[in-house]
């Protein structure tokens, strides 16, 4: 798979999520398909997938001392499965089930691994009826640990 510096690459802003959409030329004509990377101070900071210039697959964010602290399925420039963050020590700090960057459900534990709070989205929730209709199919394709 391709892979290249996010400042290598051209951008226009995606008119849905206000995210980049990712290009070879500056004439903005050719797509970018691969995976991107983004660096600070020689440290990688964040790697994504890109499918037709747009975030779709795998994104990876970084503690600027290199440790991961996100992991999150893409779809389309949106959050869209699993999302998980973790403490600098490598432990889980949360995970949520999102459907297009609505969270439908979220379980966040301390830095020893404990459930201290867990999440889920109400029907009076504004965003509830963006993802009403997906709830059912992604809790039962994204399972929580728990």
């Amino acid at each position: 798979m391709r892979k290249m510096k996010y400042h290598d690459l051209f951008v226009k802003d995606d008119i849905h999520t206000d995210e980049h959409i990712f290009y070879i030329d500056e004439n903005n004509t050719v797509l970018f398909n691969g995976v991107i990377v983004d660096y600070n101070n020689g440290v990688l900071v964040w790697e994504f997938e890109v499918q037709d210039g747009f975030r779709t697959g795998i994104e990876r964010v970084y503690y600027p001392t290199g440790e991961l602290q996100e992991l999150n399925e893409t779809d389309h420039n949106t959050t869209n499965g699993i999302a998980k963050e973790f403490y600098k020590n490598g432990q889980l700090r949360s995970q949520s089930i999102v459907a297009r960057n609505v969270h439908i459900i979220t379980i966040t534990y301390d830095e020893t691994g404990e459930i201290v709070e867990t999440w889920e989205i109400s029907e009076e929730d504004l965003s509830y009826n963006v993802v009403r209709d997906k709830i059912p199919e992604y809790r039962s394709r994204y399972k929580l640990e728990q």
